[in-house]
């Protein structure tokens, strides 16, 4: 009679496995739809942002045309002065040359200062430091 034993148990598990498959089956289908549903919602969505952008685009292209245009077509008048010539690499060369040297001494042990310099103390352009 060991046979009817299994073909019970058998006759017992098989239909809450099949429960337990479909339950799990319509879960898993529910949120593959609610992730689908996301994704095209969030495609429109970059569909729309990309229109506007394109849009956006061939408006300034349009505005930076006629603004071209419109400086092309300004009336040239008087030649303004001439500006003066900055001074050459040379003559600043020399200058710095001939300037009296900022350190007497070599740095100690041969190696520059390599701690910040509390010049500013309130922090820099580039943060805190």
């Amino acid at each position: 009679m060991q046979l009817d034993h299994h073909w019970f148990v058998f006759a017992l598990v098989l239909p809450i496995a099949l429960l337990q498959w479909w339950a799990t089956r319509e879960i898993h289908r529910k949120r593959l739809a609610a992730l689908q549903a996301r994704h095209v919602k969030a495609q429109q969505s970059a569909d729309v942002l990309l229109q506007q952008s394109r849009q956006q685009n061939t408006q300034l292209q349009l505005e930076l045309a006629a603004a071209r245009l419109a400086v092309k077509r300004l009336p040239r008048g008087e030649p303004s002065a001439p500006r003066p010539n900055p001074p050459s690499r040379d003559t600043l060369m020399r200058i710095l040359d001939e300037a009296p040297a900022a350190r007497h001494r070599p740095p100690p042990d041969g190696f520059a200062e390599t701690m910040p310099s509390m010049q500013f103390p309130h922090g820099s352009a580039f943060g805190a430091l």
